[in-house]
């Protein structure tokens, strides 16, 4: 098997986009662009679903989900090309894996999401339907916040991603514990400025 990821490594595409800075800057560039597509757009669908901006519509968020697609598909081809440069390391390194298991449990919650909120999905309307559509939103949530950390930490030593693994949780937990305080101050805020 290492023969093989070896023989990846060492080949003539992989040698050329390895040396041509353009081509791997563009790549990188794409990977970034797809993911801004991809996650941006299924974040801000998510936490439109947990209470942010309330008064924006979720049905016209349908619209995006194409270009949400778009950046998927930019990110795998891309992703493949980044991953065909050194698959020695990668493929041989746990964290990838981690990564590409939240991406495609991400994706599955996007169709899930979509489904719910979108269309004929029983939306926001009842008590039941918007809990569900909440637990489903910060599903998607945590699987970004997984592969985005995973993904990030590919490069580093097995400490350094350790430590980074441990200052995401720590900041999770403060968020957790400090947004929802925030954000009720910050509508208490708006609605004192609407009333007076």
């Amino acid at each position: 098997m290492m023969e093989i990821l070896q023989w990846i490594e060492a080949s003539r595409f992989a040698m050329y986009v390895k040396e041509s800075s353009t081509v791997y800057t563009a790549t990188l560039a794409f990977h970034t662009i797809g993911l801004a597509f991809l996650v941006g757009i299924s974040t801000g669908t998510a936490l439109r679903v947990l209470g942010v901006a309330r008064a924006l519509p979720l049905a016209p968020m349908e619209d995006f989900f194409p270009l949400l697609y778009a950046g998927f598909w930019i990110n795998a081809v891309t992703g493949v090309v980044l991953i065909s440069l050194y698959p020695t390391k990668f493929l041989t390194d746990a964290t990838i894996y981690i990564k590409l298991g939240a991406v495609l449990g991400a994706m599955l919650t996007i169709r899930k999401l979509r489904a719910h909120v979108c269309g004929d999905g029983p939306g926001l309307g009842t008590a039941v339907d918007a809990r569900k559509a909440k637990v489903i939103a910060t599903v998607l949530l945590a699987f970004w916040l997984v592969a985005i950390t995973a993904g990030r930490v590919t490069a580093y030593t097995l400490p350094t991603k350790l430590q980074t693994a441990g200052a995401v949780l720590v900041f999770t937990a403060l968020m957790l514990l400090l947004g929802p305080p925030v954000v009720r101050g910050f509508r208490r805020l708006q609605t004192t400025r609407q009333g007076g």
